[in-house]
């Protein structure tokens, strides 16, 4: 089940830290910078379409500059077309939009680590994607729904 996740060069710190602290709990990664630099879009487009078909989790990292990025809205829709389990990273004090409020935000590192026993739950209680076969069965959606669901109270909780 690895872990797709997507960030701007200027959030790399950010994204390396989540990245290396899934990688210490055996959480398969995919850290892709999604700046443009030496790409075209169709490029960018044909990477993310396969990064978001071979893994299981998306996360966003954000900054204030990031939020309302079109890349970030196409992300979240092929994320939830695809009943993956959608997280943001958002280190910033500032407010998340809206829009982006169903689904879990982790702001602190702490955040991660409940990330990661919400990942490891999911295994454990067998509420894994379903095989490729039955993708976008009603059963990936309702457990993609309790994820995030889970994930957003323990953070709102703090454990």
């Amino acid at each position: 089940m690895p872990v797709f996740i997507s960030y701007r060069r200027d959030e790399r710190l950010d994204a390396f830290i989540l990245n290396e602290r899934l990688l210490l709990e055996g959480i398969p990664t995919q850290l892709v910078p999604f700046d443009s630099e030496g790409q075209t879009l169709d490029d960018l487009h044909d990477g993310f379409c396969q990064h978001m078909a071979d893994a299981t989790h998306w996360i966003g990292v954000l900054s204030e500059h990031t939020v309302d990025d079109w890349w970030t809205a196409w992300l979240l829709g092929a994320a939830t077309m695809a009943n993956r389990r959608v997280s943001f990273y958002h280190a910033s004090t500032a407010e998340l939009p809206e829009c982006l409020g169903r689904w879990p935000a982790m702001r602190e590192r702490e955040h991660i680590e409940l990330f990661v026993r919400a990942y490891h739950d999911e295994q454990t209680f067998g509420r894994s994607m379903a095989s490729m076969a039955r993708s976008g069965s009603v059963s990936d959606r309702d457990n993609a729904d309790f994820f995030h669901a889970d994930l957003k109270a323990k953070i709102r909780r703090g454990f």
